[in-house]
């Protein structure tokens, strides 16, 4: 049996919500999915709490703009890792969509040079004193917080898998900060990438990479050694990281532009060498996207000579949907409506009376 009930919300997603319930007249069939939404709901909230908790823990919530990003990050994972017993793969998805978050703003805003040079060493050394190699109270933050989350992967890989995948996830975190690291310096000294150079550093700059690829470990099959060395992941990586980096860049380029960034649209348009308009860039990169979309999907759904088990692939499609909800209309985490439907899953539980009454009507 399937249920089909879509929460949807209106095409700006900040009105009231709508269920379209397919399959209306099977009354038995809407009971049960609202059961069950409403059991994974409440599953969720207690979830969200264990998160914020883990936020103050880690002291997470004296670093800027860490608190009000809290409720996206978990309703990513929500969205993502929808599955109830899935619980360490959705936290693991959370934690690590917040410590992206926070890493991100760090290298584009508030780190020192020295500070962002410092985190890195710190992940590359892993095991460190506190007051003498940390430069400064908010790199001892952020890296004991990314430290303490790839150590409970680890150990949870560490069961399922039954061998280490340290130095798979830390080099996953390295990969990133390093890129980021390059695009502050990139802005620092006002280097203008080639479009090449700019691809190739932002999408893994763009952080995808620790929230997606430890919870491989942690969604139930067994995966062989070095999986991320498989030429299959590496690409579907890749398509996944394109389509976010460039709805980030079509949605954001006005904003970044204001604030002295380079992004694909900007470059595009400085390297047409006034051959090309800023909406002729942004119809181009929205075609580029839609074909690495479709692309992806294509392999998620090939069976045949795949090397990667299928819930493993759904992942890097489940964060492109992800994506494609938070770049809809808006630019990511300024989308007002996203609060609204972020907040709705931990607040608004389904009543049945009332589809019972939508239903009755149709």
């Amino acid at each position: 049996m399937q249920s089909w009930i879509v929460y949807r919300k209106e095409e700006q997603l900040n009105s009231t919500n709508q269920i379209i319930c397919l399959n209306l007249a099977n009354k038995e069939f809407l009971k049960l999915a609202v059961e069950d939404f409403n059991i994974c709901q409440s599953i969720y909230i207690e979830e969200y709490k264990q998160f914020e908790r883990w936020t103050v823990e880690r002291r997470l919530d004296k670093v800027k703009l860490a608190s009000r990003t809290t409720p996206y990050c978990y309703f990513s994972a929500a969205v993502a890792v929808p599955e109830p017993e899935l619980s360490d793969a959705r936290i693991s998805w959370a934690k690590n969509a917040l410590l992206t978050t926070v890493a991100d703003d760090f290298y584009d805003w508030w780190g020192s040079e020295e500070e962002m040079i410092n985190l890195i060493q710190l992940v590359e050394k892993w095991k460190i004193d506190a007051n003498i190699d940390c430069c400064s109270e908010s790199v001892e933050i952020i890296f004991s917080a990314i430290r303490d989350t790839i150590s409970e992967i680890v150990e949870e890989a560490f069961k399922r898998q039954g061998h280490n995948v340290k130095s798979d996830v830390t080099d996953i975190w390295l990969d990133t900060i390093r890129t980021m690291c390059k695009e502050a310096e990139w802005s620092r000294t006002k280097y203008v990438p080639t479009m090449d150079e700019y691809r190739k550093n932002g999408y893994l700059s763009f952080a995808l990479g620790p929230i997606v690829l430890p919870p491989f470990f942690l969604v139930g099959p067994k995966l062989p050694k070095n999986i991320f060395q498989v030429p299959q992941v590496n690409y579907m990586f890749e398509l996944m990281n394109a389509c976010g980096r460039l709805l980030n860049d079509i949605r954001g380029f006005k904003r970044e532009a204001e604030q002295g960034k380079l992004n694909a649209v900007k470059l595009r348009v400085l390297q047409g060498g006034g051959d090309i308009t800023e909406e002729e860039t942004i119809k181009e990169i929205e075609k580029f996207i839609d074909d690495k979309t479709r692309e992806l999907l294509r392999l998620v759904l090939q069976e045949k000579d795949s090397k990667i088990p299928r819930v493993c692939r759904e992942l890097f499609w489940r964060m492109t949907k992800v994506v494609h909800l938070f770049y809809l209309k808006d630019d990511g985490y300024t989308s007002v409506g996203l609060v609204d439907t972020a907040t709705a899953l931990f607040r608004e539980p389904i009543v049945l009376k009332e589809l019972l009454v939508e239903a009755d009507k149709n």
